[in-house]
């Protein structure tokens, strides 16, 4: 569905990506793992088309990936809020499925049912600044879903949120794997990674350095739990 092929960024001399090779495949959620500095971010700009890749190519179903390819079929929530704090939350969404060119019934439709599928509708009339920060990551997450996007980017999205909201932000994004969005998902989260992920891609130094399941990690590394393995890995390389 969404291969990234021989991805190298360079920024002056130094090389921030080292011909990298992913891919993503339909209705499965990826988590995207690495220490600060390894390159998921740069990735992820590149994939969202923010900053230019220096080689390589983002294939979506077998095409080079434009610029029309990505605002219709990748919706993306970073880390920072993407609402406007002084609109509703209702109010945003319909701001944002209008900048998306989605009709207005439509919007409406859309944005009445990601707020229940988000568990935000009791907030539909309440100011996104107003929420807490385990709600505006979800909000985050309505308003780039809602062009309804083949492919979901989701930048740490329990970074800053309190236990018992992450719980509830890691029920949602179960909840939005099982209605069919292909998922990658940048987290430190490591245990919840190995219930919620298909596959894990595992980046250090710039290089992919594992690609596979959580078991097959743990295997790989002969170790019974999934930090530590991480931790193998990354230390391997």
């Amino acid at each position: 569905m969404l291969e990234i092929k021989n991805m190298v960024k360079k920024f002056g001399e130094f090389t921030a990506l080292h011909g990298i090779s992913f891919n993503l495949k339909e209705n499965e959620l990826v988590s995207f793992l690495g220490t600060n500095g390894c390159g998921k971010t740069t990735t992820i700009k590149i994939i969202v088309g923010f900053v230019e890749e220096t080689s390589g190519q983002v294939i979506y179903d077998g095409k080079a990936m434009s610029q029309s390819i990505r605002s219709r079929y990748i919706g993306w929530a970073p880390q920072e809020d993407s609402f406007y704090g002084n609109l509703t939350l209702y109010e945003n969404l319909i701001y944002f499925g209008n900048l998306n060119n989605v009709l207005i019934n439509d919007a409406k439709k859309r944005a009445v049912d990601l707020l229940k599928m988000l568990k935000l509708d009791h907030k539909r009339n309440t100011l996104a600044k107003d929420l807490s920060g385990g709600m505006k990551r979800r909000l985050n997450m309505a308003v780039a879903m809602m062009h309804s996007p083949k492919i979901l980017i989701l930048d740490e999205p329990e970074a800053g949120v309190d236990p018992m909201s992450r719980v509830t932000l890691w029920e949602v994004v179960n909840e939005v794997k099982k209605s069919g969005t292909t998922i990658l998902l940048v987290t430190h989260n490591l245990v919840e990674t190995e219930h919620l992920a298909d596959r894990l891609v595992v980046m250090d130094s710039g290089k992919v350095v594992f690609q596979g399941t959580a078991a097959e990690m743990k295997k790989k590394y002969k170790e019974k739990n999934i930090e530590n393995a991480f931790k193998r890995c990354v230390e391997k390389h």
